[in-house]
């Protein structure tokens, strides 16, 4: 238990620790964003839209054996679209497909500042993964979190099929003639 999950009003002043072997290497955490080799996260779900994947080098082991050799690792955003408040906690709908490798344990909220107390979060489309947010989490707001080796921006977004698409009015052609 860290100093900022007992008092959580710490949380406007210090960032929440965060564990380095779970994220790449050269990240920083701030109060409201999360910077991976001076990227900011915030940033990059505002210019390239949720959900997006950044990728870095795996941050190296407490004890780095000789043959170690770094991999590629990713930090995911998404965007919540959907909050349902239960007697159990939370149940979040997000904009990205939570892949396999996701390591939900260090999620965060990024894009604003919040004192509120940590509440666990189920995620709907994701089979009961679990994560840990701030309580008052709410739509629009945006969550990240480190994916143990690398992803392409299509293993995160979700497929929509054809037929839930809106298709545009076609005139038909005057079969009078």
């Amino acid at each position: 238990m860290t100093l900022t999950a007992i008092l959580p009003s710490l949380r406007a002043s210090v960032p929440d620790p965060l564990d380095a072997t779970a994220w790449p290497v050269h990240t920083e955490p701030t109060i409201d964003d999360v910077r991976v080799r001076a990227v900011s996260m915030a940033r990059l779900a505002d210019v390239a839209g949720t959900p997006c994947v950044h990728t870095a080098e795996e941050a190296p082991p407490r004890y780095r054996p000789r043959d170690w050799t770094p991999r590629g690792m990713s930090v995911a955003v998404a965007a919540v679209t959907g909050v349902t408040r239960t007697g159990d906690g939370l149940v979040l709908d997000l904009d990205a497909v939570l892949p396999a490798c996701a390591v939900l344990d260090e999620a965060r909220l990024i894009g604003r500042r919040t004192t509120a107390p940590r509440s666990t979060a189920v995620v709907a489309a994701a089979d009961g993964a679990v994560l840990v947010v701030p309580a008052d989490v709410a739509v629009g707001d945006l969550v990240c979190f480190p994916c143990r080796r690398a992803l392409t921006h299509r293993e995160v977004t979700a497929v929509v099929p054809a037929a839930a698409l809106p298709t545009a009015a076609v005139p038909v052609a005057d079969r009078s003639r």
